[in-house]
């Protein structure tokens, strides 16, 4: 057959198909059998509707028949719902002969053209929308960088002012040692404060204290004492200022300890 009379057949068929489920045929298989000149040609047997148009078309193919035998049955009764015949001649009498073509109207034309420019702008506007997420994700990695940035040097500060308050709490001697050393002034510009930013009561306090030499003396020799150590042996030290700090007798009994004659080893 023909490919126009083959479709013929096909678009028959997929409508008698259509109105299978309205008469309650759920299941429905369908046989076909191909004939030329009379003769009886291979055919298909019990196959799914679902799979008709490709099946018959492929069988058209291999066997180009001249009349095709159509039958769909309900395949939980068994029972024969629709079947035809098609033929050469029925075929070319049922299929409508078509108009000369005219070609496309004017309405056709500004349609496709229409379409065209709706589909060239929609391209445009996904160009230009995915241009704008890329400079926005751009944008906002920087913008993550700069408050990551400034994250950690908020945290810093915040770190060396926390350390910076425990060492004056307990030890309050330590803390006066470290304001004027190089140190005290890293440790006050991470902190965000001035080592000369004291308030006016603080500042008249200290022209009317009384300086005394000799312990000024005594609290820098301990300063740079404290400055020669190791970090494990200043970290002894500061577990054992915390210490004296929370019971200042612990001191008396350290100096009664380091004091206290050492005994003799007999010869």
């Amino acid at each position: 057959m023909s490919k126009k009379k083959i479709y013929h057949v096909i678009q028959v068929s997929q409508k008698m198909i259509q109105t299978f489920p309205k008469q309650g045929h759920m299941n429905v298989v369908f046989n076909a059998v191909f004939y030329r000149n009379g003769k009886k040609l291979n055919s298909i047997d019990q196959a799914d509707v679902v799979n008709f148009s490709h099946l018959v078309r492929n069988y058209d193919k291999s066997e180009n028949p001249d009349k095709v035998k159509v039958e769909f049955k309900d395949l939980d009764s068994g029972n024969l719902i629709w079947a035809k015949t098609f033929q050469w001649t029925d075929v070319d009498e049922e299929i409508p002969r078509a108009l000369g073509y005219t070609g496309l109207g004017e309405a056709e034309v500004n349609d496709l053209v229409q379409r065209k420019f709706s589909e060239m702008e929609r391209s445009k506007e996904l160009e230009r929308m995915a241009a704008e997420l890329q400079r926005l994700q751009s944008e906002n990695e920087e913008l993550e960088f700069q408050m990551q940035d400034m994250q950690n040097t908020l945290d810093a500060k915040k770190q060396v002012e926390y350390y910076s308050n425990i060492i004056g709490m307990a030890l309050p001697g330590l803390a006066r040692f470290l304001t004027n050393s190089p140190m005290g002034a890293a440790m006050n510009f991470l902190a965000g404060t001035d080592q000369e930013g004291k308030s006016i009561e603080q500042g008249k306090e200290d022209e009317t204290e009384p300086k005394d030499t000799q312990r000024e003396t005594i609290l820098e020799m301990i300063a740079s004492f404290c400055k020669t150590m190791s970090n494990q042996e200043l970290g002894t030290m500061y577990l054992m200022l915390s210490e004296i700090e929370k019971d200042r007798s612990n001191l008396q009994r350290i100096l009664q300890f380091i004091t206290q004659p050492k005994p003799v080893n007999p010869l």
